[in-house]
């Protein structure tokens, strides 16, 4: 299956040269597609949208940016069809108790400080992440909840790491690849929050202006090859037409999330990379059972009213790739043998509500459940288009007399913590260890991230049996039993599949969007010859 879709367009055309850019560059810095020959660019910028404002790994998820920008690198590493690769690690096994895995180091590798990176110093990179990150610490528990582990050791002359989990992990190396573990050089009186790690990656941080600019400089110690750019220059650039300019004036090599209309420009232009992919991130809304959605036939007559494919293709403008089950169709896990019966069809939501006598007494345009208006409360963020999308789900509601409420928040997580909607948009990647086992912990009833008060004893039979199962097919029946349970409970109002875009000029190549969303800037990305 080809999970990247790369056009490359070449054409002799003029670029728009002085034209001014959002991304801030002084006009000495700007490289238009006449440098691809040059042998004095040994800079790269990047504009991008999404950006950190701390390069600590342990807060939040500012871990996928230090990785994002070249810096940091992990045991394990994703291959674009999700399968592992050795990174940092030469290889690894796991013992007949299903708790003891041992990872192989790799030979010669170094800091950005010049040390060598020993198994002694893997462990207190482990280590401190985990210590960093305990919520006893006030920390965020997010690696605690991939997996704990009862000791960790290190053998610095066999070169190996050796982790005991607490309990069966079978997606451990998938864990190992996130950017939460990636292996740093414990620097106690650092401030990782402006500084960033000492790690092994290609670039190392030299100044960050949080949430505008950062500055990297080359790895003199890097040790798999040499390092293409002397410095990168990363800028957050809000607007994607302003992205897309700057792609054209030349203030920019490289630019993610342009837009539809933007890209078809570039294209049109020439001389521009532009890739994409569909990948694990799936847009969907959590739908509260703690309230008026806890009626079955309500909950299925508004799957069957929103025209999801319309919505993706259309106001979108292609912006997901339209679907109904939480994980992406592209994953290799069987989207084809599910079924969905509640499809789009408003003339039977109508009348399944009709049906069921949920109907409009007042004759206001709005049914009632229960003596009461069925207003939903939808909580959204304008990331991803996820309000216009909500925005579109309420028009075609309307149709069938459901009202909904949309309204903008900064952030989800005290929404979903609190349980404060009815509908609450989301945007996540599915497979976060190569395995969607993590997220379907959502509808899992004794999960803590269970927001909506959904319970199924067959889900959680299911689901317990999946988190201990080693066997790779066993395992993809348990998910797709998962999903099937999903749908056919309406729990989940699934949006479609986010698409990744990644554009670049022909002044450097290797640059292409990747299905993890983890690597950007890598030592393949380089001038072009």
């Amino acid at each position: 299956m080809n999970l990247k879709k790369i056009v490359k367009v070449f054409a002799v055309t003029a670029l728009l040269i002085g034209v001014l850019s959002g991304c801030g560059n002084s006009s000495e810095d700007k490289q238009t597609s006449s440098d691809a020959v040059s042998p004095e660019k040994n800079q790269l910028n990047v504009a991008t949208e999404l950006f950190s404002y701390s390069l600590d790994p342990a807060v939040d998820y500012e871990s996928w940016f230090v990785m994002r920008w070249g810096t940091g690198e992990t045991l394990v590493k994703f291959a674009d069809d999700y399968s592992f690769e050795p990174w940092l690690a030469e290889s690894w096994n796991i013992a007949d108790d299903n708790l003891t895995w041992t990872f192989v180091l790799k030979d010669g590798v170094k800091f950005s400080n010049g040390e060598d990176m020993t198994a002694s110093k893997v462990v207190a990179s482990i280590e401190k992440i985990y210590k960093d990150t305990d919520p006893a610490n006030g920390g965020t528990g997010n690696p605690q909840g991939f997996f704990t582990y009862s000791s960790l050791s290190a053998d610095d002359e066999a070169n190996t790491v050796t982790i005991v989990t607490t309990k069966p992990t079978p997606d451990l190396p998938g864990c190992m690849a996130y950017p939460w573990m990636m292996i740093t050089n414990v620097d106690e009186s650092r401030n990782l929050a402006t500084e960033g790690p000492i790690a092994t990656g290609p670039y190392v941080i030299e100044s960050m202006r949080a949430d505008a600019d950062i500055k990297l400089v080359k790895n003199e110690f890097y040790w798999d090859g040499e390092v293409p750019f002397e410095t990168v220059s990363i800028l957050k650039v809000q607007e994607p037409s302003t992205r897309s300019m700057s792609l054209q004036d030349g203030s920019a090599d490289m630019a993610m999330s342009i837009s539809a209309a933007d890209r078809e420009t570039l294209a049109n232009l020439g001389d521009y990379n532009i890739s994409s992919v569909s990948g694990s991130r799936v847009g969907y809304a959590h739908v509260n059972l703690d309230g008026v959605l806890s009626n079955d036939t309500l909950r299925h007559a508004i799957t069957m009213a929103i025209d999801g494919k319309t919505i993706a293709d259309i106001t979108t403008n292609g912006s997901y790739t339209y679907g109904y089950a939480v994980i992406p169709s592209i994953l290799d896990f069987d989207y084809d043998k599910l079924s969905f019966k509640y499809h789009f069809d408003e003339a039977k939501a109508t009348k399944l509500l009709d049906d069921a006598g949920i109907v409009d007494t007042d004759g206001d345009g709005i049914r009632e459940l229960d003596g009461k208006n069925i207003v939903l409360d939808y909580k959204v963020t304008a990331s991803r288009q996820m309000n216009t999308v909500a925005e579109a789900q309420a028009t075609q509601l309307q149709k069938i007399g459901i009202g909904v409420n949309v309204s903008i928040t900064e952030t989800q997580a005290d929404v979903l913590i609190n349980g404060d909607f009815d509908l609450a948009a989301s945007n996540e990647v599915t497979t976060p260890t190569g395995d969607p086992s993590q997220f379907l912990n959502h509808w899992y009833s004794k999960s803590n991230t269970n927001y909506i008060s959904y319970t199924n004893p067959e889900y959680d039979g299911i689901y317990e049996k999946l988190i201990i199962e080693f066997d790779l097919e066993k395992r993809k029946e348990y998910i797709v039993e998962l999903q099937q349970l999903l749908l056919d409970d309406s729990v989940a109002l699934v949006y479609g599949y986010y698409n990744y875009n990644l554009c670049s000029t022909s002044a450097i190549e290797g640059a292409y969007c990747p299905t993890s969303d983890f690597y950007w800037v890598t030592k393949d990305v380089k001038p072009t010859k």
